[in-house]
């Protein structure tokens, strides 16, 4: 086939990898009834309307900005006292607190915690496939989170994925 007849290439779902306590199911299934929100510009991540995340604790909206091929964010929302599931990831992510105040406990493999405080104004970030788990340490308010991460190039690869911590365990 000449590079002149070719029109299009059939797209087809990329295989992912498994692991014992993936989470790839239901957050696969939760984005096919959640699509991204495709835009240029999103207008005040502070207020912007969320759904249940049930299979993580949260709230989030995810999004494609600009046809993004590379980077996929997502705005997440944490209740008061609230806390995300212990979970890694393969792809990078860079957190920027939109609002609240809270902390994130990070380890390798369970053990040697390390707490990272946060608040509204605050960016970080952890190494790829780290265990981690977001908090809100406030009592009355929620706390939002803009997490930019590679997803989509992850996926193209054929390597995204997501695993939770063994049931029972905790780091914090």
């Amino acid at each position: 086939m000449t590079t002149d007849s070719l029109q299009s290439l059939e797209s087809k779902e990329q295989p992912l990898s498994e692991t014992a306590n993936s989470e790839m199911g239901p957050r696969e299934v939760w984005n096919r009834k959640n699509p991204p929100t495709e835009a240029v510009l999103i207008k005040n991540l502070k207020t912007t309307e969320l759904t249940a995340r049930e299979y993580r604790n949260t709230k989030a909206r995810f999004y494609r900005l600009g046809n993004d091929i590379r980077l996929q964010p997502h705005v997440s929302e944490l209740p008061p006292l609230g806390e995300s599931v212990n979970h890694r990831h393969t792809t990078e992510a860079v957190i920027y607190i939109v609002s609240g105040s809270g902390h994130t406990i990070v380890s390798w493999d369970g053990t040697n915690p390390e707490r990272i405080e946060w608040e509204e104004g605050d960016l970080f970030s952890f190494p790829v496939w780290m265990w981690h788990q977001h908090f809100n340490d406030s009592e009355t308010e929620t706390c939002r989170y803009l997490a930019v991460q590679d997803t989509f190039a992850i996926k193209a690869l054929g390597l995204h994925q997501i695993e939770r911590f063994p049931e029972g365990s905790t780091s914090d």
